[in-house]
């Protein structure tokens, strides 16, 4: 599996003055979109996701360490949930980069925003990066393109 597919329901205040979604309610649904493909939810099976639930109490964190953002066109308000595309182009010692695609329609060829981060896995205590696991390193390279 090289692409992770995730539908993301629009609210109807992420709309802007123009009519289309602000780009900060962009941002949120490529947030949301990344904690739903690679964390796991607190009553979610043992195997779902690469990651633990999403906890502060948790000694390693995965925090954004790099964000880039491009918009090929502009994406206005539906009720029908929008589709972001991830997958992991990069997977470094301490870091893995998340590729983004955001379509109004599963079936559209084209996106209307890119993107990618860097996240970075680092200890909770002493904000210092800790090395991916093998373990880690082999799942996130279940979801390279």
């Amino acid at each position: 599996m090289s692409v992770i597919r995730v539908p993301i329901e629009l609210r109807w205040g992420d709309q802007d003055a123009y009519g289309h979604i602000n780009n900060v309610a962009i941002l949120r649904v490529l947030e949301e979109a990344r904690a739903r493909a690679f964390w796991r939810a607190a009553d979610s099976p043992a195997g779902a996701g690469i990651f633990p639930p999403l906890e502060p109490s948790q000694q390693i964190w995965a925090l954004v360490a790099d964000f880039k953002l491009r918009y090929r066109g502009q994406l206005p308000y539906q009720r029908r949930p929008v589709t972001v595309e991830l997958k992991i182009s990069q997977v470094g010692g301490a870091s893995f980069v998340i590729e983004y695609a955001l379509k109004a329609d599963e079936d559209d060829a084209a996106p209307l925003v890119t993107a990618c981060s860097t996240l970075v896995m680092v200890d909770r205590d002493t904000g210092k990066p800790q090395r991916l696991s093998a373990e880690l390193r082999e799942q996130l390279r279940q979801y390279s393109g």
